[in-house]
Order: C-alpha cells, then sequence, then structure tokens
C-alpha cells in the first residue's frame, strides 16, 4: 500500500492501482510525502513521481496448465496446429521456429496486414508494407524469434458466428506467415474490452501484459527475454487518428520505452521498475530500454 499525504488529506494507492489504473490522478509535488512504501523507494521531482519496484514477475492473474489447453474455442472448432488457453488462442510451435532472448514483437491488423472490420474472411488482408517479409527474414536470421499479439474480440462477442470469427482470423495469420515465410509465434486475446477500467478487463487483452507473460513464461523455453535486443511495434500509440492506444500501452505495461524518435528518455534500472507518472498521470514502465515502434516507422525506412 502507498499513501500520499498532503496537509491532512491522505490518499492511498495500491501497486495495482499505480500500475493500470492510467485515469489515475496523482497530487503534484506541494510538500506531500509518501508514507509506509518498503519495499519500494519513491523519488520526487519535479511534477514526476519516479516509483522503483523490484518485483514486477508475479503479477499473472491466470495459472497456465496442459489441461486446460484446448483444441476448440468454446464452441469453435480450432485450425491444426492452433490451441486455446482460457480466453487466448495460440498456435504450437511451427518447424523452424527458435525460442529466444531477443523477441520481436508485433501486433497484426494495422501494423503487418491491412484489415477491414467490415469485411470477414481468411483471404481479407494485405501486406501494410511491402518490405515487411523482407525485414522479418532478416530479423530472424539475426536470431530474432518473432511474436504477434493480437486481440480479437469478435471470437468471443459473435456468439452466433464464432466459427467464422475464428476461421477468418486464424486463416489470415496462417496465410500472412506463409506470405512472409518465417516461422512466428502468435498469440490472439479473444476477450472482451472492459466498459469500466483496465483492471476489470480480460487479463490476456491488449494493454493488459497476460500473452507477453504467457510467453515469456511457458512458450520461451525458459530463456530469459534480454529487453535491450527486444522491441514491439503496434499502431494503436494513442496518437491523434489512431484507433485506440491499446499498443503503447501494452508496450509500457511490459517494460517498454518509446521509441527513438519518439519521445521519453530511459530511466538506467539493472533489476527495478520504474513507473514514471507525469503530466497527464500516464503510466509508464521503463526498464532497460526494450523499444516501441509504430510501423510506418519501422517498416516504410
Amino acid at each position: 500500500m502507498f499513501d500520499y499525504q498532503e496537509g491532512l488529506k491522505t490518499k492511498h494507492f495500491t501497486l495495482k492501482h499505480l500500475l493500470f489504473s492510467y485515469d489515475l490522478q496523482l497530487p503534484r509535488k506541494r510538500g506531500g510525502v509518501w508514507k509506509h512504501c518498503n519495499p519500494t523507494e519513491i523519488c520526487l521531482s519535479e511534477n514526476v513521481f519516479e516509483v522503483l519496484y523490484s518485483n514486477f514477475e508475479d503479477m499473472d492473474d491466470f495459472n497456465y496448465s496442459l489441461s486446460e489447453v484446448k483444441s476448440k474455442y468454446r464452441d469453435a472448432t480450432l485450425l491444426p496446429k492452433w490451441k486455446a488457453f482460457q480466453t487466448v488462442i495460440f498456435n504450437e510451435l511451427d518447424d523452424g521456429l527458435h525460442d529466444s532472448s531477443k523477441i520481436a514483437a508485433f501486433d497484426f491488423d494495422g501494423t503487418l496486414a491491412k484489415t477491414a472490420v467490415n469485411i470477414v474472411g481468411p483471404n481479407a488482408w494485405s501486406l501494410m508494407y511491402s518490405s515487411i517479409p523482407d525485414k522479418l527474414q532478416s530479423l530472424y536470421h539475426d536470431g530474432y524469434k518473432l511474436v504477434i499479439f493480437t486481440n480479437e474480440c469478435n471470437i468471443e462477442r459473435w456468439k452466433n458466428k464464432r466459427q467464422v470469427a475464428v476461421d477468418s482470423k486464424i486463416g489470415r495469420l496462417n496465410s500472412f506467415i506463409e506470405t512472409v515465410k518465417v516461422p512466428m509465434q502468435v498469440f490472439i486475446a479473444c476477450g472482451l474490452p472492459s466498459k469500466a477500467n483496465i483492471t476489470d478487463a480480460d487479463p490476456f487483452r491488449k494493454p493488459n501484459p497476460g500473452m507477453w507473460r504467457l510467453m515469456e513464461k511457458h512458450f520461451n523455453s525458459g530463456i530469459v527475454i534480454d529487453v535491450d535486443e527486444s522491441f514491439y511495434v503496434g499502431d494503436a500509440a494513442g496518437r491523434e487518428l489512431d484507433h485506440s492506444d491499446a499498443d503503447i500501452k501494452f508496450a509500457e505495461i511490459n517494460n517498454v520505452v518509446y521509441s527513438s524518435s519518439s519521445v521519453t528518455e530511459r530511466v538506467p534500472s539493472q533489476h527495478s521498475v520504474c513507473l514514471v507518472i507525469a503530466g497527464k498521470s500516464r503510466v509508464t514502465i521503463l526498464a532497460n530500454g526494450l523499444k516501441f515502434y509504430v510501423p510506418e516507422e519501422f517498416f516504410d525506412t
């Protein structure tokens, strides 16, 4: 519990609130003090609170078990080599896919593939950028593990057409992987978005970190991820014309700093996670410099 006292007023925050409440209005520095913060060190600077926290590994709200892995999602049959765990659909290890300390992670719709929300079908997609196959093949040959993290709530929402939604999404992903000619691991979050706040949302749906945690803990052969060498690419970066900010928040929660051409200064930290709560009370987790890119910056250069 974090207690912030300013005069006679005291506000109480849990670590989960600090991590996930993006609308949280923390008090500015006006002579107030933080109390009862051990083992967390609170550092105050000009209109910025930096929270150094050293035990971020066990924030999963799920327990992965092979007994819960199914060949169907609800009432929809999955295509070969695809499985479901709780509200996540994932592909089984493909030939040539190697686990690695270096992760090149991507959103799918609007990042790797052009798709339309009102058109379904496994062939209703095209490459977002012509450079994508060469770029992905280069990363693969440089030792990166390529991973797609994508939200697809229609699989959960379309109760009477769930099989159509499943076949459409998985079909597009299969077709994309065949087109780029490089093995990729894929995680599809099927849960519905929360109408309240991020803490009530499905733990796997971006921006929540469940898909990343699942990959990191159970689908990478126990290899520790090198955050200096890893990165995430997504189009939902909270810009004026973006449909959401789910990708940048997903990146932030998973220890990602903004890309080199965008914005944020790194905070040096070997073993700690640094939450920077600044002007808009937005939580950014910075640790060792894992980068976030928007697709036009990453592919169209």
